[in-house]
């Protein structure tokens, strides 16, 4: 740093040495101008704290004496307003009446009131502590307004030189901007750099997840289109197994007649019931054999997660033949 600034002191080959003197002349009275109005600017902004501060002490200060003069009058209220609605008859000797005029008790006493010493003199003792608070007040609401004077004044004079450093800093920024500038819209217009930034990865990251959104929604697509075909497949064969265990329970029973009858009957030959008996149970052992590709073709079904639904059984037509 001190090389660069050993380098800017000393005037550029081919430079008017009186032309790089003024500009850097002016260049150090732009620098002061600068550091002139920044702390211009600190003070304004001091003395509008002060003085809000001190508008905001007169307000309480004033609220302070209205409550004060409000609760005085409310309890002067409420202290006659008790003892007016007091109604006692009691029993007074002769030496406890003080309202004798001219040595006689006075024919009407409707204008009296019984009170007790003690409350008397402290009702005269009131009195006097009543004078003191009064006097307590007026020196309070006194200073109080000497105070409020002192503040309006320091105010004023606030405001004189708040107008003076707003006087300052606008010739400081017409010498510098050749205008006025408000430092507040220049602050709105400036742009947020790191507020772009994040709409940015967050509009980057939304079309990302609506992508990966609609490849899954493909991926469930073709796994519900291959749910339905396995299950169609499945009902099928488990019609087919019916089909068939329907079939051998009917070969059976046929099997179980034709055996009565061979029992029965004496007319057909031997041969010809052996060859009938045998021609049976190849049926039923065929029958057999494709129902247990049927049931491992199921199985590996389930396996892959597909859902088996137990079909109707389709009973066959009694009369129907064996082959």
């Amino acid at each position: 740093e001190e090389e660069e600034e050993e380098e800017e002191e000393f005037c550029p080959p081919g430079c008017d040495p009186a032309l790089y003197e003024q500009v850097c002349e002016l260049r150090e009275k732009r620098l002061d101008q600068e550091e002139v109005a920044a702390e211009f600017q600190k003070a304004v902004e001091g003395l509008k704290k002060d003085n809000e501060a001190l508008v905001k002490k007169e307000k309480i200060v004033d609220l302070a004496l209205k409550q004060t003069e409000q609760e005085i009058q409310q309890f002067q209220t409420f202290k006659q307003q008790r003892l007016n609605e007091l109604h006692v008859v009691i029993t007074l000797k002769m030496h406890q009446v003080k309202c004798l005029v001219s040595g006689k008790l006075p024919p009407d006493l409707s204008h009296t009131i019984v009170f007790t010493n003690q409350g008397l003199r402290r009702l005269r003792e009131r009195i006097d502590e009543l004078k003191d608070e009064k006097e307590e007040l007026k020196r309070n609401h006194k200073q109080l307004k000497r105070e409020h004077v002192q503040l309006l004044k320091s105010k004023k004079v606030k405001e004189e030189k708040l107008k003076e450093l707003e006087a300052r800093a606008r010739d400081v920024q017409m010498l510098k901007f050749g205008q006025e500038v408000d430092l507040e819209v220049l602050e709105k217009m400036s742009v947020n750099k790191t507020a772009e930034e994040l709409k940015q990865q967050l509009k980057k990251l939304e079309g990302k997840n609506s992508r990966e959104l609609k490849a899954w929604q493909v991926q469930i697509d073709e796994a519900a289109a291959e749910l339905a075909s396995v299950t169609k497949q499945n009902t099928e064969k488990l019609e087919r197994v019916a089909e068939l265990t329907s079939a051998q329970h009917r070969l059976e029973k046929e099997l179980n007649s034709t055996q009565s009858r061979m029992v029965a009957e004496v007319g057909p030959s031997k041969e010809k019931m052996k060859a009938e008996r045998e021609q049976l149970v190849s049926l039923v052992k065929l029958q057999a054999r494709e129902m247990e590709a049927l049931k491992a073709e199921i199985n590996m079904l389930r396996r892959k997660g597909g859902h088996v639904y137990t079909p109707v059984v389709r009973r066959g037509n009694p009369g129907a033949s064996a082959g």
